[in-house]
């Protein structure tokens, strides 16, 4: 049995099992909530919050012709202490007694016993008293702290994140994103502090001397997990009965860029949608910033919540070009979730791609349309596309629509906060904008986003749109189309022969796998869009399709009047597809690219074949030493999206080299980056460009960490006239330097030491521990020094990451004396982690035996981390004979190519192999 269907069966099971034992995770629709009035009391003591105070009128509405005996809503870890319930006319109808209240922990489900069943039809209002937890796992409401400027005094905030499931662990609710409704929130908060939540501030009462009561303005329809409030002292930049970003007071004067992207991309959005903001319900929108959160952003309605460092940059610090494409892009992504996610909410978490397809799509769409200095339409394919490409090749993947059955329990709804239902979901949504057409596609989202607006949706009722604005003159089964990239998991690869003297191109599809040995459905079939372009008419403009190639279609095929040179199929990578050339059309490719133009063959699709050479190689369609051939191409290449997909590749393929090797695999790279280095050397510049910065960071990491083309000899040059990097090249160039000379390692140090701001320390611990002097520097700064676990964890593996020649004299090192580590560390657990993550990058039998004698001598000390090592020494194990399968003939190739400099060794493995395959034979 595969283990594809394995798995499904493991998910079938768990749910029969959860009802078999009455765990039933949905709530029975019986009962539907209209409107919350919710209280909130936090900070009674504000120097170390633990407690809050919570009370909640929902008023009903019994759905349905039957009666009602019992209501069951969700409530985790809340201690009620009084709980009512109303008519429509405001009578008490009973109160209930609190012991008859049954508690299910597994659902976090409450049920309340009536004694009088509720009527079909009727309205109600269900009351609770109780008290919660502010928790410090940033789940519900949570509690975060910082040291204030000038006083050193620290200032707690309380803080929401009601997202996934979190709204149950805040008030008693419906904690389903189908069962909306309006909330009425007052927060009760002491003096000095202030509320902030969804909605516009009404007014402020006095609750007593010291604490006051925030009265918010209702809410529009939304789902629980929508909710959201802060108690917090901040400034506000803006208008809070508007427009405004709200951090601590000292973060003011860093908060202008932020408020500057906020002003841009709500217009944009409104005039891309045909929908104002303020028509979605909500008159206001408030970007506020905390010192912890889980993640970047929150969509709460009204109420975007980020980390620090989205919505702060401090000058000369983290107002750099990386730093701002950042703050855009999460930025747009959350502020896109008003219309596609809060006005427009999916039904059930199985459906969960309708919010963050679009978003993590605007992300970059909707910011480089603000900020096209950034190209971040061309980054899409190989920071989003080739990125998930790896985790959708796999059998551990999932498809964007999963079945509601499957998805029930807290841990399956987390399973869909996945990279297919963000990148794999932008990629699907950028090809459906391509094939359809930019003004087509609009069309149909805002008739969407209007005809759903306050409601929930499933993806057919996107469909339905799509459909009904796509190209009339489609020669496809549009809802099988959507399925097979929604409902499947995976995607084709092309497999393209080009015969007939160059006039004849036969296209045919097949499921790329990573493993296809491991249980995946190699058979799986797409409807596969076919774009394409040739020297006789290179055309990537047009990405409208010439056909498809359907999944009953077993060859499709491209007549030409006059043959062809070179053929590029996917253009701009607008589509979710690999494809492999034969060997007359990968070499027509190789000529194309190497000219000064690259034949106008535009940096997606550079990009494109890079990835999927280096893919195809992986696994075995392609060897390695064509890849590295192809690649010779790269000598006239500058521009960084095509550099960043072999980057992103050679990674692999460079950490499973021998140290014998890497003399050859350092020549290759200095011949191959003489262009893009000559253009961008190791100098910054006020000139740079965006793109730029990114790609001399890249650049300058690779051909210093193997020491090609005077990379470190050039940075120690620049270092030693002092001038401060700008802040995006500061953690790349502090790093060359102090991999470049001793003297430039103690010069890292010591700005390490004197450095006060965290994230400036983090930079510059993580530079110095690029040191090639790696005794000095665990002896003295990780064994001895009074950093904590994680920096000393970060600091030991940096030491063999940019340097990978010098793993196993390290190794050796550490290992001479692991109990000194363990201490060092503080728990075997650690100290397994970073033997395991060190092995990870052993090359030689010789390193593999070493490890093998440290594990029999050893590993009784590690106790249940044991299992770690165990499963390390198998990875070796694999690493090894992956390179042994994959490498030769690269190895070959470099040698030959570089003058036979290590000849010798690579032609005794052929031979001891050869030798050893006819003794097998014998």
């Amino acid at each position: 049995m595969g283990s594809s269907v394995a798995r499904q069966l493991c998910l079938l099971l768990l749910l029969v099992i959860g009802f078999v034992n009455g765990a039933d995770y949905r709530l029975d629709g019986r009962v539907v909530p209209s409107y919350y009035n919710l209280t909130i009391g936090v900070l009674a003591d504000s120097a170390e919050p633990t407690l809050f105070d919570g009370e909640v009128s929902i008023t009903l509405r019994v759905a349905g012709n039957l009666e009602v005996p019992q209501i069951t809503l969700h409530a985790d870890t809340l201690e009620i202490s009084e709980c009512w319930l109303l008519d429509s006319a405001g009578a008490q109808v009973e109160a209930i007694d609190i012991s008859r209240l049954i508690y299910e922990a597994t659902t976090q489900q409450v049920t309340v016993p009536l004694a009088q069943a509720l009527q079909p039809g009727g309205d109600y209002t269900l009351g609770f008293k109780y008290t919660g937890h502010i928790r410090t796992d940033m789940a519900g409401l949570f509690s975060a702290s910082y040291v204030e400027q000038g006083t050193n005094a620290t200032r707690w905030l309380a803080v929401t994140q009601m997202q996934r499931i979190n709204a149950r662990l805040v008030l008693p609710c419906f904690d389903e994103p189908a069962l909306k409704a309006k909330f009425q929130l007052q927060i009760i908060r002491p003096n000095g502090y202030q509320a902030i939540g969804n909605t516009k501030l009404r007014e402020t009462t006095t609750a007593s001397q010291d604490r006051f009561v925030d009265h918010f303005e209702e809410t529009p329809v939304m789902s629980t997990y929508l909710l959201a409030f802060m108690v917090a002292n901040y400034s506000a930049r803006g208008n809070v009965s508007d427009f405004a970003v709200l951090t601590r007071p000292e973060f003011f004067n860093n908060t202008e860029f932020s408020y500057k992207v906020g002003q841009q991309v709500v217009p944009a959005y409104e005039e891309l949608f045909r929908l104002p903001y303020a028509g979605l319900g909500n008159e206001v929108l408030q970007y506020a910033s905390s010192p912890r959160f889980p993640h970047n952003g929150m969509e709460n309605w009204g109420l975007i919540i980020f980390s620090d460092d989205v919505l702060v940059q401090e000058a000369g610090y983290t107002d750099d070009w990386s730093d701002k494409e950042f703050a855009i892009r999460i930025i747009a992504h959350e502020t896109s979730h008003m219309w596609f996610g809060d006005s427009v909410t999916f039904s059930w978490w199985s459906y969960f791609w309708l919010n963050e397809a679009f978003a993590r799509y605007f992300e970059y769409f909707m910011a480089h349309q603000l900020y096209p200095e950034y190209h971040l339409d061309e980054q899409f394919v190989v920071r989003q596309m080739q990125l998930i490409f790896a985790t959708d090749a796999r059998n551990s993947t999932q498809p964007m629509t999963s079945p509601e059955s499957e998805i029930q329990t807290p841990s399956q709804i987390a399973y869909k906060f996945s990279g297919i239902t963000y990148a794999k979901g932008a990629c699907i949504v950028r090809m459906w904008r391509n094939l359809m057409g930019a003004q087509n596609f609009n069309i149909a989202i805002r008739n969407y986003l209007k005809e759903y607006h306050l409601a929930n949706t499933e993806p057919n009722d996107l469909f339905y749109h799509l459909y009904q604005n796509w190209p009339k003159n489609k020669s496809v089964e549009l809802y099988r189309f959507f399925a097979d990239y929604t409902e499947q998991v995976g995607y084709p690869m092309l497999i393209v022969n080009v015969t007939s003297g160059n006039k004849f191109v036969y296209v045919e599809q097949r499921r790329f796998l990573l493993n296809p040995g491991d249980g995946s459905n190699a058979t799986l079939k797409y409807t596969v869009p076919i774009t394409y372009a040739t020297n006789l008419a290179p055309n990537f403009d047009d990405l409208t399709p010439s056909s498809y190639l359907h999944p009953a279609v077993d060859l499709l095929r491209l007549f030409f009047a006059d043959p062809i040179d070179w053929i590029v199929l996917n253009l701009r990578q607008s589509n979710y597809q690999r494809v492999l050339y034969d060997e007359t059309l990968t070499k027509g490719l190789q000529v194309a690219l190497s000219a000064r133009d690259h034949s106008g063959i535009p940096v997606e699709n550079r990009a494109q074949i890079i990835d999927d050479l280096f893919n195809f190689a992986r696994v075995g369609y392609v060897d390695y030493s064509e890849v590295f051939e192809f690649l010779e191409y790269l000598r006239n290449e500058v521009d960084y999206v095509p550099w960043y997909a072999v980057y992103e590749n050679l990674n692999l393929v460079a950490k499973r080299l021998t140290p014998d090797q890497l003399p050859d695999f350092r020549t290759y790279l200095s011949d191959i980056t003489k262009a893009v280095f000559q253009s961008l050397g190791v100098d910054w510049s006020d000139q740079d460009t965006p793109l730029d910065v990114a790609n001399r960071n890249k650049l300058v990491k690779w051909l210093c960490r193997y020491q090609a083309s005077n990379c470190n000899q050039l940075v120690s040059l620049k270092f030693a006239t002092s001038e401060q990097p700008s802040p995006d090249y500061r953690e790349t160039f502090f790093c060359a330097a102090s991999s470049s000379s001793y003297n430039s390692y103690t010069l890292v140090w010591a700005r390490y030491h004197l450095e006060t701001r965290p994230s400036e320390k983090e930079l510059l611990w993580s530079a110095a521990s690029c040191t090639r002097d790696y005794e000095t520097h665990y002896y003295k700064m990780i064994i001895t020094g009074a950093e904590t676990v994680e920096r000393k964890k970060i600091g030991l593996a940096r030491l063999y990451e940019e340097n990978p020649d010098l793993v196993e004299p390290i190794f050796k090192m550490v290992t001479a004396n692991i109990t000194e580590l363990a201490l060092c560390l503080g728990s075997w657990s650690e100290t397994a982690e970073v033997i395991s993550d060190m092995a990870e990058y052993f090359t030689t039998r010789n390193q593999q035996q070493l490890f093998e004698e440290f594990f029999d001598c050893n590993h009784q000390l590690f106790g249940q981390s044991e299992e770690v090592l165990s499963k390390a020494k198998e990875s070796v194990e694999q690493n090894l004979q992956w390179a042994e399968k994959r490498l030769d003939r690269l190895v070959l190739f470099l040698s030959r190519r570089n003058g036979g400099s290590s000849l010798v060794g690579s032609s005794l493995v052929v031979l001891l192999w050869a030798l050893a395959s006819l003794l097998a034979w014998l």
